[in-house]
């Protein structure tokens, strides 16, 4: 078998790859690719809306927690917001 005779059957059962492979990358383009965006969207902006949440219940807690110092009430342990936000 010479070089060409074999790179015509190589080439002749690889087609049917390359095919698949077509196939997959489209779905993978038209399919996967828009929902996996959409997807990373939604939870950057869930995850920017969470911060901004955060935050507010900071600044409230701040001010409910100078009022109660002032007024000498002591608050339980369970019942205070932990502040994760760096400022």
């Amino acid at each position: 078998m010479d070089e060409n005779t074999f790179k015509k059957i190589l080439d002749e059962a690889i087609a049917p790859l390359r095919e698949d492979i077509k196939e997959l990358k489209d779905v993978q383009e038209n399919r996967l690719l828009p929902s996996v965006t959409e997807l990373e969207v939604t939870v950057k902006s869930c995850a920017d809306s969470y911060k901004i949440n955060q935050q507010n219940i900071e600044r409230v807690d701040t001010r409910l927690t100078g009022v109660e110092e002032e007024l000498n009430v002591e608050v339980s342990e369970d019942l205070k917001v932990p502040h994760f936000s760096v400022e």
